[in-house]
């Protein structure tokens, strides 16, 4: 029979290994077959500039991981009490990782002086987010021992006389993403007020591309990578056979 259950949360840190960067193009035609055309310049003007930048930055953009989707749908806008139909809009989406976080800005700062398109702040993650959770689950674990054990010395119990009956272990894989997004800043002085205020923008928010060779950088403060390990583990006496042992 189980005799005391004791808990305890541990947590692990590390510096972010990999940052995704998203973009976005959008054109629109009364019919489908000319809002596709526009869509198609639109997309070869940002292919060349995707490779331009990686020829500038010596770039490599992480194996397999560049994904495009399109999406087409039609476009209605209010007049008075109703809507009324404009014609069709399609949305193209760019996305591809790099492990070279010294670069974040600089690619960050040439995406967005791309004309036309949209650019979501960069997400910063982890290529192997286990190992983080191993180093987690083993702070929780020497916590929970160093707990069992003061109890059973306060108590008068012999801590030998115990064995674990059951555990159960949970993960809060949590990152400072949003942080990392609001601590965005213009670092040179005297910035405009109102690009500063788009930098510290949530991850959710979608930062138009007007940045020209002229203006200053947008920076980024990257954190840390975080998880919290949640660990409880039971404890019951040990039949006296396994004692004897």
């Amino acid at each position: 029979m189980q005799a005391t259950t004791v808990a305890a949360q541990g947590t692990a840190e590390t510096k972010f290994n990999l940052v995704t960067f998203s973009v976005h193009l959008t054109a629109t035609g009364t019919a489908v077959p000319t809002a596709k055309a526009r869509l198609a310049k639109k997309v070869a003007g940002l292919n060349e500039s995707v490779e331009a930048m990686k020829t500038a930055l010596n770039l490599e953009f992480v194996k397999n991981s560049v994904r495009t989707w399109s999406q087409t749908q039609e476009k209605h806008e209010w007049d008075g009490k109703k809507q009324v139909f404009q014609g069709y809009e399609i949305t193209y989406a760019f996305h591809f990782d790099i492990d070279d976080l010294e670069k974040v800005n600089q690619v960050y700062d040439t995406l967005t002086s791309v004309p036309e398109i949209r650019i979501n702040p960069p997400v910063f993650g982890l290529k192997n987010r286990d190992r983080l959770n191993k180093r987690a689950l083993k702070s929780a674990w020497k916590k929970v021992e160093e707990r069992f054990a003061m109890e059973c010395e306060t108590l008068g119990l012999d801590k030998a006389a115990f064995e674990i009956s059951n555990w159960e272990a949970t993960y809060s894989d949590s990152q400072r993403s949003d942080r990392v997004a609001k601590g965005a800043r213009a670092y040179a002085a005297g910035a405009p007020a109102a690009m500063a205020g788009a930098a510290r923008g949530s991850a959710e928010d979608v930062v138009e591309s007007a940045a020209g060779p002229s203006e200053p950088t947008i920076g980024f403060t990257v954190g840390l990578a975080s998880v919290t390990a949640n660990l409880e583990v039971g404890y019951a006496r040990r039949n006296q056979q396994t004692s004897n042992q």
